[in-house]
């Protein structure tokens, strides 16, 4: 071995310690840097002609590539699960507990119990303005509940949004980490701080997207989807909203794949990440507590307005006007049973008293003249009108149907037949119409519309309608645009709308005449409607509107609630009393102010039975309005609960796969003290050399 040679290896030892030493040095610095993984220093011998000649490091960063994977889908699902039971636990507290007061389904109880103080003393005007009080302060509340759920699916948006501009930022970063680690490769130079800060942006957006990544060849990464849609290689997708959500107000999240100017739906091709349980939470959790919600309003608001139906103001209002139902004079009547029209004076005696027997098809005054009436409602009106005389009067227009009494001082009274009360889709005669709600709202509460499949639809051939099919998640999976056909009936509407839906749902159509949409296939959750240009005769109401499609309008039922405007100008508008019309005949009394059997009825109301339909994850059940509630508050308990147990057994796994990899990729400070001591040795030892060769020189050249 020549002096030069021994100056050689020296220097190579010197060069390669003092590398090794940086690179420990590194590790000491980031030991509590999160996500950093340590760099290893391996020592080769570098080659010369006749031996050996020195000695060259190769300085990598340790990672395990399938720790590193399991990790990120780990984050992938606990990111998720945190997002949704973070919503769906402040969801679950703007229920809250129905024994807890300051709850929306606390308001109840006043209302009925105000109603009950009523039946006690119906002519206190006190009680009865605190019954509109009580009444006004549960629709408020409804409201503004209503209003805090979409206020969280708001949020949830909002959030989506800040997300993906984050995971496009983040993308962005690590296609140009990929171009410098594949130059720093091909110069055959070190990239591990590159690689350091890539990692730490993989696991950042595995956070926001779960992702699949592979090494590339030359180096660097290449990111797809968990099902294979390419995100990342030397250059980034870009995700944003769909852009042919049109007005849609919760917009789906698209993709275009690198190089690429095709948008492709991103729900679907995601299972785990803080956006996937963005997107769950305000398309799927939310929305169904929104459907419950809406649900539970609509019982409340329907059965006050059942009762008050039954019941009449003292004196009796001397007209009476119905809300919009949807319906037009062709329609059949589907009306069975008997109720009496009266009449009355302002002492509560009668003038005229009108027995309608829709099975017979006739109404008897109490002079025994009859009036004879088809199958229709605008038939039906003129035959009542008629019946009337100059008594009175009664109207139907654009879905409302109308009566007055039409002298001075008198009022119109309604009551069902105790022992066969008209009935038309579970509804009796004065709550079919309206004509007597307590509640109201500006769109119909209840979707059963009470006709046959034997009916006109009442819609225009080539209006149209465009529902959209949702996953499991709430994502649109699929758009189909439906037009109005060239047939007449509901039973040929139901038709047409399978043929279009089909593969996705069908309808169904019970006794009561609502229609519904009802999902088919495990992939479909649900069968919305993005856009409706129908509308039923001179009702100005669309299918959906009438038949409660999609999540929209069935949602906010629980919004826009309020005290029908008469009353609440008034309150000795309340129905307090209740009428016996059945057999009476003119001059006898049936109104008395000291009467309180209607409002005992509404005070009745809270406990009675009705049915509920099925409302997002909540099935369709005959229950109370109070018990109800209790279900509705319990579901959104188990509900938040779940999606907190799922986050914690997310969390669970994710940590001990992290323990595991930072077992192995972490840095020690023991280990690294042992190598930094090693090093400097090792740096010694080769000055040392140095110094010895140099000695060897300057003892040759003296010799000269």
């Amino acid at each position: 071995m020549t002096i030069t040679s021994i100056m050689g290896t020296g220097l190579s030892a010197l060069a390669a310690n003092q590398q090794a030493l940086k690179a420990t040095s590194t590790n000491v610095a980031n030991v509590n840097t999160e996500g950093y993984s340590r760099l290893d220093v391996h020592f080769n011998s570098r080659g010369a002609s006749g031996g050996l000649g020195g000695v060259e490091v190769d300085i990598v960063r340790v990672a395990n590539r399938y720790l590193a994977a399991a990790e990120m889908r780990g984050a992938a699902d606990v990111a998720a699960a945190d997002v949704l039971s973070q919503f769906m636990d402040r969801a679950q507290g703007l229920l809250g507990d129905p024994s807890d007061s300051a709850t929306v389904f606390a308001t109840l109880d006043p209302v009925f119990s105000s109603f009950g103080a009523l039946a006690v003393d119906p002519a206190s005007a006190l009680r009865r303005s605190a019954a509109l009080s009580d009444l006004q302060t549960m629709l408020s509340q409804l409201e503004r509940t209503s209003g805090e759920i979409t206020a969280l699916r708001d949020e949830a948006h909002s959030r989506a949004l800040a997300s993906i501009e984050e995971a496009n930022s983040l993308m962005a970063g690590i296609a140009r980490l990929n171009t410098s680690i594949q130059r720093s490769t091909i110069a055959g130079l070190s990239a591990s701080e590159a690689e350091t800060e890539q990692a730490r942006m993989l696991d950042r957006l595995s956070e926001i997207i779960d992702i699949r990544m592979q090494e590339r060849p030359l180096g660097g990464v290449e990111i797809r989807t968990t099902d294979g849609l390419l995100m990342v290689d030397i250059d980034a997708a870009i995700v944003g909203l769909d852009s042919n959500a049109g007005n849609e107000p919760y917009p789906g999240v698209v993709m275009m794949s690198p190089r690429s100017t095709t948008e492709t739906p991103l729900d679907a091709h995601i299972s785990g990440g803080e956006l996937n349980g963005l997107l769950r939470a305000r398309d799927k959790e939310l929305v169904d507590l929104q459907l419950a919600f809406g649900e539970f309003a609509a019982g409340a608001a329907e059965a006050l307005n059942a009762a008050h139906n039954q019941a009449s103001a003292v004196p009796a209002p001397s007209s009476l006007t119905g809300r919009n139902t949807g319906l037009i004079a062709t329609d059949r009547l589907n009306f069975t049973g008997v109720t009496n029209i009266a009449i009355v004076d302002a002492d509560g005696l009668v003038v005229r008293n009108l027995r309608v027997d829709f099975n017979a098809g006739e109404i008897v005054d109490d002079q025994a003249n009859i009036t004879t009436f088809a199958n229709s409602i605008g038939n039906f009106q003129t035959a009542l009108d008629a019946a009337l005389g100059g008594d009175g009067s009664a109207g139907f227009s654009e879905g409302v149907f109308s009566l007055s009494a039409d002298i001075g001082g008198t009022g119109i009274v309604i009551a069902n037949n105790p022992v066969n009360p008209a009935m038309r889709g579970g509804r009796g005669f004065s709550h079919a119409f309206g004509l007597n709600d307590l509640v109201s709202h500006g769109a119909p509460l209840s979707y059963a519309t009470g006709m046959s499949g034997a009916d006109l639809h009442g819609f225009d051939a080539g209006e149209t309608v465009t529902f959209a099919i949702r996953d499991q998640d709430g994502a649109i999976a699929r758009r189909v645009a439906f037009t109005v056909g060239a047939g007449t009936t509901v039973a040929s509407l139901r038709a047409d709308i399978d043929a279009a839906i089909a593969g996705y749902g069908q309808t169904s159509f019970d006794a009561n005449g609502r229609m519904t949409l009802v999902a088919t296939g495990n992939t479909v959750g649900r069968i919305d409607v993005i856009d409706d240009s129908t509308s039923r005769g001179d009702t100005n109401l669309s299918m959906s509107g009438i038949f409660g499609f999609g999540e929209t309008l069935p949602a906010e039922r629980s919004r826009s609630l309020g005290i029908r405007a008469d009353i609440q100008a008034d309150p000795q508008r309340l129905g307090s009393a209740a009428a016996d019309l059945a057999g009476a005949a003119a001059g006898t009394r049936v109104l008395a102010p000291g009467d309180g059997r209607g409002a005992l009825a509404v005070e009745a109301a809270g406990t009675r039975p009705q049915t509920f339909a099925t409302a997002g994850t909540l099935t369709g059940q005959v229950t109370s309005i109070m018990d109800y509630a209790a279900r509705l508050a319990g579901h959104a308990g188990v509900r938040a609960e779940a999606l907190d147990a799922a986050r914690a057994a997310a969390e669970s796994v994710r940590q001990e796969v992290r323990e595991r990899r930072m077992s192995e990729e972490g840095v020690n400070l023991d280990e690294e003290l042992v190598k930094m001591t090693t090093y400097q040795q090792a740096y010694a030892a080769a000055s040392r050399m140095i110094t010895a060769a140099r000695d060897l020189y300057d003892i040759v050249l003296n010799m000269v």
